[in-house]
């Protein structure tokens, strides 16, 4: 709480009225009967990106090159249902300003397998790698049930003040719950480890990074892939077991989860074997609900060949 009290403080007047006037806004949603806000709300968003086509051009490229055995009346209808996640994701957002503790608890349920998996690591820090793939600003609420460990949330700040603000606001909603900047991710966790509270480091890394001469590619979808590797480099570099997170739908506000492992914190691996096995969970996930995903960022604006003609450099496509 400090460190969003801090960041408000650092903003300016305007930027501080400004984000009064959202919250405010955002906080009356939140109240809002649930029939409101998904039975009229969540068709009226999806109405208004369809009108004005938002990111269409980025959306078609990324359905056509991923699935190029799909029709085009199967793409656009992908698209049309993406356009549905994209306005129940805000109105999840929103909700969790206003929801109470016992109704956080319950949007995000956990196999019972993957209870026994935080069970088996309750002595251990570990490394959950998560997707923009449904509601992600949910991922962390399963933290709430197990209290004796810090979740770790590791998240790439906004250009704007005032939706910064937002974001930090809505994701400081449990005591275990710590935001950390991606740049100061392993400051943190160096300075943290020794802890007698155990650490779970939750990471997203489905974006795009920035590109390198030592950037490696993986067949992802049916295009060179690049990946964010700070979780799996964290894993290897501190023996920390590292988990892909299955996520399910079951309705507007519930999700499924369930931890799979994709490194035991032991084997001699490099690191972007476990980007790998993570690319290879994640399509899989994909290919079974596409709409889930988002397909509206610029996933794929770095290739090799852009890698190639920066720096000289031509290197091989893991599968």
């Amino acid at each position: 709480m400090e460190t969003i009290r801090q960041h408000y403080i650092g903003m300016k007047w305007h930027q501080k009225v400004a984000f009064n006037l959202v919250w405010c806004l955002c906080w009356l949603v939140s109240y809002l009967p649930r029939f409101i806000r998904y039975g009229v709300l969540r068709p009226f968003v999806t109405f208004i990106l369809r009108l004005i086509g938002y990111r269409k051009k980025v959306i078609l490229r990324n359905l056509r090159n991923s699935f190029p055995e799909k029709s085009e009346k199967e793409i656009k209808d992908v698209m049309v249902k993406y356009y549905v996640t994209i306005g129940e994701v805000a109105i999840n957002t929103i909700s969790l300003i206003s929801a109470s503790t016992e109704s956080k608890r319950s949007r995000l349920l956990i196999c019972d397998d993957s209870a026994g998996h935080i069970a088996r690591n309750k002595d251990t820090d570990w490394v959950f790698l998560a997707a923009h793939y449904g509601c992600w600003e949910y991922y962390p609420l399963w933290s709430w049930k197990d209290m004796s460990t810090e979740f770790m949330g590791v998240y790439h700040p906004m250009k704007s003040p005032v939706f910064e603000h937002l974001f930090l606001r809505i994701r400081s909603f449990g005591p275990n719950n710590t935001l950390v900047p991606m740049a100061d991710a392993v400051r943190y966790y160096v300075k943290n480890r020794s802890n007698p509270r155990k650490i779970v480091l939750g990471l997203i890394s489905d974006q795009s990074p920035i590109l390198r001469a030592d950037t490696e590619w993986i067949e992802f979808l049916n295009q060179p892939t690049a990946f964010i590797d700070g979780g799996a480099r964290l894993g290897v570099r501190f023996g920390l077991p590292v988990y892909f997170s299955y996520t399910k739908r079951i309705k507007a506000d519930r999700y499924e989860i369930k931890f799979v492992e994709i490194y035991d914190g032991k084997q001699k691996v490099e690191p972007i074997e476990i980007v790998r096995r993570y690319a290879k969970h994640l399509e899989a996930m994909i290919r079974e609900c596409p709409e889930l995903w988002m397909w509206s960022h610029n996933r794929w604006k770095h290739t090799p060949e852009k890698q190639e003609r920066k720096f000289g450099v031509k290197r091989e496509i893991l599968k």
